[in-house]
């Protein structure tokens, strides 16, 4: 088991006499009033005040303010200015908008529009009611090798083929029940 050591060696090199600290402050103070003590300049302010300034000043002050002469105002900003510098900063506004314009000279036709974009703007125009399609008006949009497809094309439909394909390729079961 290891036995306890001091932190510091009692042989670290400093010594100090017994009872150094116990009347260092008055030999501190003896000997420093035996030294010549270097004396501090007064300080004083350059400036002079008249003898009686304070007690006359308030009487002073009142007088130049009671003066209601009127005084002329100078604007530093001038509303003619603020015009000029916004009729200036949209002429330049409108240069830069002309400048950057670009023309297309191809219109725009249908082969443009992306179909999901067609098909979204369909689904939402039925969700919300502003489009009303029935069945004869879907079977118009599908066409199967240039021929529309209508209802009578599911009459066939084996109902176990269907439920298999939605097997197949649906992720998320839910989807059947609804």
């Amino acid at each position: 088991m290891k036995t306890n050591k001091p932190k510091y060696s009692e042989n670290s090199g400093f010594k100090v006499p017994k009872d150094y600290f116990e009347n260092f402050e008055d030999r501190m103070i003896r000997r420093l009033e035996e030294q010549e003590a270097v004396k501090l300049p007064v300080n004083e302010s350059g400036f002079s005040v008249p003898d009686g300034y304070f007690e006359s000043l308030d009487e002073k002050i009142l007088k130049r303010t009671k003066d209601n002469t009127p005084t002329r105002v100078i604007n530093l900003f001038k509303k003619e200015y603020l015009f000029y510098a916004a009729a200036v900063a949209a002429i330049f506004i409108l240069m830069l908008g002309n400048f950057f314009q670009t023309e297309s000279d191809q219109p725009i036709g249908w082969d443009d529009v992306e179909i999901s974009a067609m098909e979204n703007y369909i689904d939402e125009g039925y969700d919300m009611g502003f489009i009303d399609l029935n069945t004869s008006d879907y079977s118009e949009f599908i066409l199967k090798d240039g021929k529309l497809i209508d209802d009578s094309d599911f009459y066939s439909v084996n109902s176990e083929a269907v439920i298999d394909y939605i097997d197949e390729n649906i992720e998320d079961p839910t989807y059947i029940l609804e």
